[in-house]
């Protein structure tokens, strides 16, 4: 089991010379700047355990020695097992070089690893050409039998194989790396080289496994002008670009070489994860991944990348940006006061992001999130301009990136925050007349972002899309140009629909719906549009002939009746106040979920997984939030959450499966998240 590097030329030492510059990679990633900015965050204290070839520790930039008091502080051998690690291929060397190495010069260029204080433990698994399962097995037991003796917290696994276009669990290692996920121990790997393949381009999406494992962060590889390398393997389950070509490092025995391999690209990773635990050493795995991803730049497959690409937006290192990310993110509080009007949504690393409204402080939009060990950061300030951040809608694109829909009452406008790893911007999306009240935002797999709203002014339901690549916005009016006052109350989402494309890689058709008011007939509405055929038009229908609809919450979802992804809405039947539920399958149906009392004056919707609904609804006579789960045909359970002042958020992730619920407590000073799934 193995991932080659692509081998290049040889170097040997030069003579000393003055300090030029940094190379062109670590520049790209802001190496330099973070080693100016941070010049005490080094990895210091901070271990991180190799899983690969072994380690050369005679090279002086590796410490020169083995054992306590070096820079490689401990290591087993599992392939002639014995307790010396030496590296006898030199892909291990090469790997650790990149992690941990201190400075070293060629050619006048100087070069240093990632975190060049950071230990290292080498565990031997075997040689470039013959790696077994059973002894990368055993190197993961022994970091969960050792971790908290050497204090590893970083794992990089430069090894894999196969092509994998989900989410793959392994039953030789996957227990592992779950326990080395709830340890807090961040595990990254190569996403690999297109099977070992020694040129490009690659075939067909997919990564390599480990890489692919739900808990091992995975790493494609692009060269120093940030363009992906077209044997590098990626597909959606792809986390994080990172430099993995022209790589020059200490060579096993002496002298250096210069590489290329997604091999080299996950240990650039493994060491800024070293530099974010010495920042902050509460950081888990989820918190350092989250970071590693939003913190990093947007770079498209197929702007500049020649032969086949995938076309998905990927995040690629930064890691002075990554640092600056920490310090952000440092958590402080068990619970926030986010006021009566906020939103949350959850990322794919665990990590909770929250946008609210702050009255208190003269119409603010606000923003913070939660790490995984459940404290909230401090306040970011979103936007300060006048009366603005109201209804705020917030969601978390593929790449970590935050987008933010919210009500300006000054303007009576629509407006849109979003941010790009550094710095938040803000723009009106819409500013005619009485608009935007009631945003709901989503991403597609691309990035870009739809945004749909209420116009007041004629009783309109509106859609703005953001093309990520352009930068620019299109609206259209999706209902209520016949009369009728549609959409003061709605709920937007969006899906892919993975289908065969060409040349062996996935395509994803986006499919665009909302679920809606209608306030003139007290129905209950629905629109669609399958936005990547051009022949396509929106689809209206009445989900439901009601007396009145609120509260509406939508997710597109292959529900309990297992006829592929269709619309599963939540909502509040005005009229009588109840919680009901409409599903599409075919024709519509609707189901009663909870009808005694005065019930869903907010609801919300996630699923469990087996695709069971599951509805969180407000009390108003018994002040309190339940929980009701579709358990059969047209069978609800119901169940006490919590005392609350009905204002709530469900944070549900698609692609993991979890979901968070925060919710304002009953003297509404205090919001409270606790997980659900």
């Amino acid at each position: 089991m193995s991932s080659k590097p692509i081998r290049r030329a040889i170097w040997e030492t030069l003579e000393d010379r003055r300090l030029l510059a940094w190379s062109g990679y670590a520049q790209l990633v802001h190496q330099d700047q973070a080693a100016s900015d941070f010049s005490s965050v080094t990895g210091k204290g901070v271990t991180v355990a190799l899983i690969d070839t072994g380690v050369d520790y005679t090279r002086p930039e590796l410490g020169g020695g083995f054992g306590a008091g070096h820079k490689v502080v401990a290591g087993y051998d599992f392939y002639a097992n014995d307790a010396d690690p030496m590296d006898e291929s030199g892909h291990g060397t090469n790997t650790a070089s990149v992690i941990a190495a201190s400075s070293y010069k060629v050619n006048g260029i100087t070069y240093q690893g990632v975190a060049p204080d950071a230990k290292i433990v080498a565990l031997r698994v075997g040689t470039e050409t013959n790696i077994s399962n059973n002894n990368i097995k055993k190197a993961l037991d022994w970091v969960i039998a050792n971790y908290k003796t050497y204090g590893i917290s970083v794992v990089n696994m430069s090894l894999g194989s196969g092509v994998y276009t989900d989410p793959t669990t392994n039953s030789i290692f996957s227990s592992e790396f779950q326990s080395l996920h709830d340890l807090g121990i961040f595990v990254t790997a190569a996403s690999g080289n297109s099977n070992d393949q020694i040129s490009g381009p690659i075939n067909q999406d997919g990564i390599a496994y480990p890489a692919a494992d739900p808990n091992v962060f995975a790493v494609g590889a692009v060269d120093s002008s940030d363009v992906i390398a077209s044997w590098s393997q990626r597909g959606d389950e792809l986390d994080l670009l990172a430099p993995g070509v022209n790589i020059t490092m200490p060579q096993l025995g002496g002298g250096f070489v210069t590489e290329d391999g997604t091999s080299f690209a996950s240990p650039y990773v493994a060491g800024t994860a070293a530099l974010i635990k010495q920042l902050d050493p509460t950081a888990k795995a989820g918190d350092i991944g989250s970071i590693l991803m939003t913190s990093g730049v947007d770079n498209r497959d197929g702007d500049q990348e020649s032969g086949n690409t995938t076309t998905l937006q990927y995040s690629r290192l930064d890691i002075d940006q990554a640092l600056k990310l920490t310090q952000q993110r440092v958590g402080s509080a068990s619970s926030m006061d986010f006021g009566t009007n906020f939103d949350t949504a959850l990322d794919a690393e665990g990590v909770l992001h929250a946008a609210w409204y702050d009255t208190a402080g003269g119409g603010r939009l606000l923003y913070a999130t939660r790490d995984t060990a459940g404290l909230w950061s401090k306040a970011t300030v979103v936007d300060a301009s006048d009366d603005t951040g109201a209804m705020p809608s917030i969601a978390v694109d593929s790449t970590g990136k935050v987008g933010i829909g919210y009500f300006d009452l000054t303007n009576t406008a629509v407006k849109y925050a979003s941010y790009n790893g550094k710095t938040w911007s803000t723009t009106t999306v819409e500013s005619e007349k009485h608009v935007g009240t009631n945003p709901s935002l989503k991403f597609d797999i691309d990035g870009n972002a739809y945004l749909a709203y209420y116009k007041r002014s004629g009783g309109n339901l509106r859609l703005a899309t953001l093309n990520r690549d352009s930068g620019t916005w299109s609206r259209i009016t999706v209902d209520g140009a016949d009369g009728a006052d549609v959409g003061a109350d709605l709920s937007l989402d969006v899906d892919e629909a993975a289908v065969a494309g060409q040349f062996g890689f996935t395509q994803y058709d986006t499919t665009v719906a909302i679920a809606y008011a209608d306030s003139t007939n007290g129905d209950l509405k629905y629109a669609r549009l399958d936005v990547d055929n051009p022949q396509a038009t929106w689809f209206l229908a009445v989900a439901d002939n009601a007396n009145g609809v609120a509260h509406v919450q939508l997710d597109l979802h292959n529900g309990p009746q297992n006829v592929g992804t269709q619309a599963q809405i939540i909502y509040q039947d005005t009229s009588g106040a109840d919680v009901k539920y409409a599903y599409r399958n075919t024709d519509w149906f609707t189901e009663s979920v909870a009808t005694t009392g005065k019930l869903g004056d907010t609801t919300q919707l996630y699923f469990d997984s087996n695709d069971n609904p599951i509805a969180i609804y407000y009390d108003r006579v018994k002040k309190a939030l339940y929980s009701s789960q579709r358990t059969g045909s047209g069978t609800w359970t119901k169940n006490r959450v919590a005392s609350s002042s009905a204002q709530m958020s469900v944070a549900f992730n698609q692609r993991t499966g979890s979901a968070f619920l925060s919710f304002l407590n009953r003297p509404k000073n205090d919001v409270f998240s606790t997980e659900l799934i």
